[in-house]
This record gives structure tokens, C-alpha cells and sequence, in this order.
């Protein structure tokens, strides 16, 4: 009769306790390091390009009707506030895939055979779902969000003319937002490969799953319209449905593996 022996893709690293503590201190040291100047060259960047990135945040407003000349600055330090805030923003998006590489570098050597399998796809997947997340604002929501609410300042009767850093913080804060939001199938992916939860646990709190979702989608979304709420919320649940089904995949997959 065999024994069952754990494969060798679940051993730890051999290498791992022979390595001080401080070292890995050092580690740590240089990966923020490495991040932080990725981070820089990134708002650099953006820094010197911000009048080709405002342009670009300026295109969904112009699309709904709008001219730039509508919009104002009252405060002294706005147009720096609007510099400064597009810079941060670009440079975080043109430097993220740099830094999850940087962290996965850190990561890998305290991870087994088999974890490190998914480590580069996982990270991978994170970048690309982040940056889908903002295009999908940006050419989809943005506009549309736009559009309502001058609509819906002209039916009160207002005119619709708004402060240019108002328009900017608003765009920048949906953009991240729908960034941020789109990494969800990521993360309930990665308790699933962890075997935290279980497909059929996730399938059973769809309810829970969708009250979460939308409590999420008022703390992103810098408005409380319920069309602004549905453009996230909509969206985040059928990811999380997305999940539910790569998730049963994947236990497929392991469970005929093992009876292999």
C-alpha cells in the first residue's frame, strides 16, 4: 500500500530558513525602493505629458456636449491641485505593472514550486484587469455619467457649468474606482486557488455577494445616483458570477488530476 507523499511542488524552498532575517529586511528594503522610483519615473512622466492626459480626460466631457470654455478655476492653486492629481494618476497606471513585478520578485523565493506557478498569471492578471477596469470607464461610463448629470441639471433647472477641478476629481475618482473594483474576480480567484473558498460556497452568498458589491460600488463612486451605483455594480457581479465559474474549472480540473 502506497503512502501519500506531498508532490514536490508543495514542498517549501530549501533555501528559505538558510536565509537571515535581516536579509530579507534588505529585500523588503530594495523592492519598496525599486517601487517607489517606478512610482517616480511614472508621475514624472505624466508630469511633463499632463496637458496630452488632460486633453484626454477632457474627450468623454466634450462628447457630451460640452466645450472646455464652460469650465472654471475659482481657486488660486487649482490649476497645480489638477497638475498634480493627473500626474499621481497616470504615473500609478504606467508604473503598476512595474511594481507587481517587483513584489512578485520579493514573493517568490518564500513560495513553493506550485504556488509560483500562478504567481506570474496572478499578478499578470492583475495589471490587465486593472487597466480593463479604467478603459472601460473611460470609453464607456464616463460619457454616459457625463451626459446625466447635465441632463439632470437642466431639468432642475440649472446650468451646468461646472469648476474645471470638480470635472477632473470626478473623472480621476471614477477611473480608479472602476480600476480598483475590476481586481474583485482577482482576489475571490486567488481564496479560491488557496482553498479558502469553495466554488459552491461562493454560489451559496450570491445574495450576501450582490449586498457587498453595491455597498462597495457607494464607496467608490464619488456620486449616490442609482445610475453611477449600476454601471459598477452591474459589471462587479457578473465577475463575480465570472468567478463562480473559473472557480468550478478549476476544482474540476484538480479533483480529476488527483483521481488521475
Amino acid at each position: 500500500m502506497t503512502q501519500n507523499r506531498p508532490s514536490q511542488d508543495d514542498e517549501p524552498p530549501v533555501d528559505l530558513e538558510t536565509k537571515p532575517f535581516l536579509a530579507h529586511l534588505e529585500d523588503l528594503r530594495w523592492t519598496i525602493i525599486r517601487c517607489v522610483a517606478a512610482l517616480a519615473v511614472g508621475v514624472t512622466g505624466c508630469a511633463f505629458g499632463a496637458k496630452y492626459i488632460l486633453k484626454a480626460l477632457y474627450h468623454p466631457y466634450l462628447l457630451a456636449g460640452q466645450v472646455t470654455k464652460n469650465l472654471f478655476n475659482f481657486g488660486v492653486i487649482d490649476p497645480f491641485s489638477i497638475h498634480m492629481e493627473i500626474s499621481i494618476f497616470g504615473g500609478v497606471i504606467f508604473a503598476l505593472p512595474l511594481m507587481l513585478y517587483f513584489i512578485g520578485q520579493f514573493l517568490l523565493p518564500a513560495l513553493t514550486a506550485r504556488e509560483k506557478k500562478f504567481l506570474a498569471p496572478i499578478f499578470a492578471a492583475g495589471a490587465v484587469l486593472f487597466v480593463v477596469g479604467v478603459s472601460f470607464c473611460y470609453f464607456l461610463v464616463l460619457r454616459a455619467a457625463l451626459l446625466f448629470f447635465i441632463q439632470y441639471s437642466n431639468w432642475l433647472g440649472f446650468d451646468p457649468r461646472w469648476t474645471a477641478k470638480g470635472l477632473i476629481d470626478f473623472e480621476v475618482q471614477m477611473l480608479i474606482g472602476f480600476g480598483v473594483a475590476f481586481e474583485l474576480p482577482l482576489v475571490v480567484l486567488v481564496l479560491n486557488l488557496l482553498g479558502i473558498v469553495s466554488a459552491e460556497q461562493l454560489a451559496s452568498k450570491r445574495r450576501h455577494a450582490a449586498f457587498a458589491i453595491f455597498v462597495a460600488s457607494c464607496c467608490i463612486i464619488p456620486s449616490t445616483d442609482i445610475f453611477s451605483l449600476s454601471v459598477l455594480s452591474v459589471p462587479m457581479y457578473l465577475l463575480f458570477e465570472l468567478c463562480i465559474f473559473i472557480a468550478r474549472i478549476v476544482e474540476r480540473r484538480k479533483s480529476t488530476a488527483h483521481g488521475g
